[in-house]
């Protein structure tokens, strides 16, 4: 079985297609959605039917729970708050139908699914320390895929970091070794968070029957998606955050938090 992994979509049409394109050229079995398909992006709507139209097995991200209210949204930064905002009053009833339906963790073909962890939607998880303890606590299987960090990652329970998040995709597939467990994370179709200054939409190939997985990091139409941003007054930045403005963004709103408190007291 070749399973076509996405996360992080983000509401990003054009990067969404050309992930899709290319993985169905590669040939995909079926599809799994760690997550977020909505939030920053100028495209909800299409971005969910897409998605749904591949019945794939999806769990629910931070953004539709912040979309939903079943988080808060101060934990955000501010570009997640405004989006979430403008997303609240333009996402469908049957959109929103199909993102509350999603449940925050599920199981398919022995791989585990959550967004953030099985524990938290909203824990990035990054260190080899904090994947090998997921992995070891993994109920069945030996495959746990993630999101939330929008960051390529493979990482062994034993080994470690295979795949380097900052590393560019390799041209070959990686093998799984059969003795390991594994965290995948295919990172973010809709908004990169690299060092490179050109977006690109991320995601990955898992196939089950030569136990391999392939990551992509394709190029699309980030043109398109700044004039949609543009066109609905959202900022066009969204589509791509490099590390240092990640950052400066969570920074921001921690201060913005602070003196909100303080003006209170």
């Amino acid at each position: 079985m070749r399973i076509g992994l996405l996360s992080d979509v983000h509401a990003n049409l054009f990067a969404l297609r050309a992930a899709i394109t290319r993985l169905r050229a590669e040939g995909v079995d079926a599809w799994v959605c760690a997550g977020d398909l909505v939030g920053y992006g100028p495209h909800p709507n299409e971005c969910v039917e897409t998605v749904a139209e591949l019945e794939p097995t999806c769990v629910a991200g931070n953004h539709e729970l912040m979309l939903l209210g079943s988080l808060p949204v101060t934990r955000a930064g501010w570009l997640a708050r405004r989006t979430i905002a403008w997303t609240r009053g333009a996402v469908r009833p049957d959109v929103r139908s199909y993102l509350a339906a999603l449940p925050l963790t599920t199981t398919v073909a022995g791989i585990a699914l959550a967004h953030g962890s099985p524990d938290d939607p909203e824990e990035y998880v990054r260190t080899d320390e904090r994947a090998a303890a997921l992995l070891r606590s993994l109920p069945g299987g030996r495959l746990l895929v993630l999101g939330h960090t929008h960051r390529h990652w493979l990482a062994g329970a034993h080994a470690g970091t295979v795949f380097p998040a900052d590393a560019p995709p390799g041209s070959a597939a990686l093998p799984l070794a059969p003795d390991e467990r594994y965290l995948v994370n295919p990172g973010s179709v809709g908004q990169s968070r690299e060092r490179e200054r050109v977006p690109r939409a991320r995601f990955a190939l898992l196939d089950l029957d030569r136990a391999r997985v392939h990551f992509f990091a394709d190029p699309y139409d980030a043109a398109a998606t700044r004039a949609a941003l543009r066109a609905r007054r959202l900022p066009t930045d969204t589509l791509h955050l490099r590390p240092g403005r990640v950052a400066t963004a969570a920074r921001r709103a921690r201060r913005v938090l602070h003196q909100a408190s303080a003006g209170r007291r």
